[in-house]
């Protein structure tokens, strides 16, 4: 990995440390860590379609269940669940998506069950799962 990769990682990892730190202790993701990148994310998926990268679009299916549901997800959640899925489904496509999905449900149970506690801010959850399905396909 040269520089340039060094660099986007630390900025990818301080993000992550970031949102991680607000859900914790604010229980809320702010809009200036989430809606850029799921405006990026939205655009990228677009321009993946438009040049013939069909797979991109298992990125959309986080931030879809998370709307579906309706329930217990809170919009800071459906917001950051739209880069973490376009990640996803770039390095490894609807496998790695529905993993990260999975992890991040199971993580976010677990640790409810663990600390009786009905409410869990989910962003941390999330974000792990989705750095364990990039590096699990690959990055």
């Amino acid at each position: 990995m040269g520089i340039g990769g060094f660099l986007g990682v630390s900025v990818a990892v301080s993000w992550s440390l970031t949102l991680c730190w607000f859900d914790v202790t604010r229980r809320r993701l702010p809009n200036a860590l989430t809606v850029p990148p799921a405006l990026a994310g939205v655009v990228a998926t677009l321009v993946a379609l438009a040049v013939g990268q069909p797979q991109i679009v298992g990125a959309l299916l986080w931030p879809g269940i998370y709307l579906a549901s309706g329930r217990g997800i809170g919009g800071g959640d459906i917001k950051l669940a739209v880069p973490l899925g376009v990640v996803c489904a770039a390095v490894g496509g609807l496998p790695a998506v529905l993993l990260a999905i999975g992890l991040s449900g199971l993580v976010t149970g677990c640790f409810a069950a663990v600390s009786g506690s009905r409410t869990m801010p989910h962003g941390p959850s999330m974000l792990a799962a989705a750095w364990g399905a990039g590096m699990y396909f690959g990055v």
